[in-house]
């Protein structure tokens, strides 16, 4: 279940002449007054012998429990940079009560051989809101996921092993939940073999507790006036490297092929993309604009957690990426069963800093449009350019374009893609082409996947017709492009003969404009004479969830985005990555049960 997050209770005194953090619930300090870097330079990046580790050039993944200020993380980082910068660097990190972004870059001031990697970070902090958040930094090397929550919850949830661990929360005194047996439990269910860790701490039920779960603790010299610190070794046999594949091709340009792409090529990977059309985004990708908001739910659901975890990465990655239209989105109930849901989701609670729900005075200033339905406001939403998007995942990475793949065969050990230009060989396949994913199935059906082709007919209209500030839902969905126009769709046609496609004509205008508000809609009357359009194709689910995951041999799928392709695409090609090179997955394990591609045939009992 996701948890409430805490209000940081803390104040902020000099000490040692410089600003220091104090927890005022637990009456301790967030690090060290005399020189914080310095103590986690002992106590985590020497406690767990990181210098020499990362000179070897290999994946590195350390994980924490409490983020506080990201002092940790930040010197890691200095480290890392100092190795070389040699392999990935995977950083995972629990905090239930985040601190706001002025109060870090306050504290951490004084330190200013950490100021650059201090502006860095304060970029990538997630807004607070409980879940998980995926970040990255030095274009896709460094990727931290931060976990927030309770620790236990959001560890025993999770799908990685560390190979080092900062034990970091308050002292064990003040703070006893975070040094409980069955957190030591899961950090060892959660350790790679020979993981390391390292605490400030050295308190005898610490000790015991760790040493109960698996690993070998020494006590340790202390930093400042701490008499003692401890580092320990997890008992577990060898490690074992997951093999690399040397060539990956990835099957479609569209987001989710563009994103898989693009976090594989990160991390050092030979992938290529074999796309179909002319060039990137030549399906429902290409659209002019596209909402990203999350689809929440009246009770937590596997499936609401993956919207808000995709939506708080692919906002971030849209803006990074410069390829964001517009701030804020704006949902609407447009029924009665649409406002019975989003009663039961004000009923739980949500913190301000994912939704707001305005009286409709309030949102008709907003807008521009008095709307006679209640709505959620997004403040974090908004409308982004799929195309650009896709364009810019795409960049630098290996593609080749008109490429119709006709079948895949799998022939010692090595997967042949055969297609109109002759046949590709690699170590790993990742069919991502969309609707186009149902024909290259038909000749490899171990899984049973339900899948539904829907064609999505969206209307252009004009620039200037309409004012639109924010991108709106209301079962249909309005989004401002980057050229003025405005996408108002889309239609779901179902069974269309695709010898004989429906025309972008003024039936299909008028059947969007059906989908409005009255308001808007009157506002934009019924002359469609220089509206414009764009059909393209979706597929989806039998049970709307997204498919993605691992169908043996090299073989993975990513596919049925459905309509929200551009909110979950993003994370989900994180996901995939992490199936093909063993990194810590961005999913909980809830989420990967929901888009599990086996999920059919296991309800079936095959």
């Amino acid at each position: 279940m996701i948890t409430s997050l805490l209000d940081p209770a803390m104040t902020i005194e000099q000490r040692e002449g410089r600003p220091c953090l104090i927890n005022t619930l637990y009456d301790d300090l967030y690090f060290a007054a005399q020189d914080g870097p310095a103590e986690t330079a002992l106590v985590f990046i020497e406690g767990n012998q990181l210098q020499d580790r990362m000179k070897e050039g290999r994946a590195l993944t350390v994980a924490e429990t409490g983020f506080g200020t990201g002092l940790n993380f930040l010197v890691l980082l200095k480290y890392w940079q100092q190795a070389g910068m040699k392999a990935p660097l995977h950083f995972i990190t629990t905090e239930i009560a985040p601190l706001e972004p002025e109060v870090i870059k306050e504290i951490l001031s004084p330190y200013q051989e950490l100021a650059a990697l201090t502006e860095q970070m304060l970029t990538i902090l997630p807004p607070r809101w409980p879940g998980r958040h995926r970040r990255t930094l030095f274009d896709g090397l460094v990727t931290i996921d931060f976990l927030y929550g309770d620790s236990l919850n959001m560890i025993n949830a999770s799908s990685f092993k560390a190979d080092a661990w900062f034990l970091d929360g308050f002292a064990p005194s003040r703070n006893p939940d975070m040094w409980q047996d069955d957190l030591f439990k899961a950090i060892a269910d959660h350790s790679a073999p020979m993981a390391s860790l390292g605490s400030f701490t050295a308190a005898g039920h610490v000790r015991r507790g760790l040493e109960a779960a698996g690993f070998t603790i020494t006590r340790e010299q202390g930093f400042g006036h701490k008499r003692h610190r401890i580092t320990g070794i997890y008992n577990n046999g060898q490690k074992l490297e997951k093999p690399r594949p040397d060539q990956i091709i990835v099957i479609g340009a569209g987001i989710a092929g563009a994103s898989t792409a693009s976090a594989l090529t990160a991390l050092g990977h030979d992938v290529l993309v074999l796309g179909q059309g002319d060039g990137p985004a030549d399906g429902a990708s290409g659209n002019i604009a596209a909402v990203q908001s999350p689809r929440l739910t009246a009770d937590d659901s596997f499936s609401e957690r993956l919207s808000l975890s995709g939506y708080s990465y692919g906002r971030w990655l849209a803006r990074l990426l410069k390829v964001d239209l517009s701030d804020q989105a704006v949902s609407y109930a447009w029924n009665d069963r649409e406002v019975i849901r989003q009663n039961k989701i004000l009923a739980r609670d949500w913190p301000s800093s994912i939704f707001t729900s305005p009286q409709q005075d309030e949102m008709a200033q907003k807008t521009g449009f008095s709307v006679d339905h209640p709505a959620l406001l997004f403040t974090d939403g908004g409308a982004v350019d799929p195309k650009a998007l896709t364009t810019q995942l795409l960049e630098g990475v290996k593609a080749q374009y008109g490429v119709v793949v006709q079948h895949i065969l799998h022939d010692n050990k090595i997967w042949q893609v055969h297609t109109n230009q002759g046949v590709f060989e690699a170590d790993a396949v990742v069919m991502a082409a969309g609707s186009g994913i149902v024909d290259l199935i038909s000749t490899w059906s171990e899984p049973i996947l339900p899948l539904q082709v829907t064609a999505g007919r969206v209307s252009h209209i004009p620039k200037g017709q309409i004012d639109l500030d924010h991108a709106l839902s209301f079962g249909g969905y309005m989004a401002k492009a980057k050229d003025g126009q405005i996408a108002l769709g889309a239609s779901f046609d179902r069974n269309l003969d695709m010898d004989n496609l429906p025309e972008i004509d003024d039936a299909l205008h008028q059947a969007n404009c059906k989908t409005l508000p009255s308001d808007i809609a009157q506002k934009l009357g019924n002359d469609y004479t220089a509206w414009d359009g764009r059909l393209s194709f979706r597929l989806a689910s039998a049970d709307r969830s997204p498919i993605a995951g691992d169908l043996g041999n090299g073989l993975y799928i990513i596919t049925a985005l459905g309509a929200r392709g551009t909110v979950t695409g993003p994370l989900l090609g994180q996901y995939i990555t992490a199936l093909i090179t063993g990194a810590p997955s961005p999913l909980d394990l809830g989420m990967a049960s929901l888009v599990d591609p086996w999920r059919f045939s296991k309800r079936a009992g095959l």
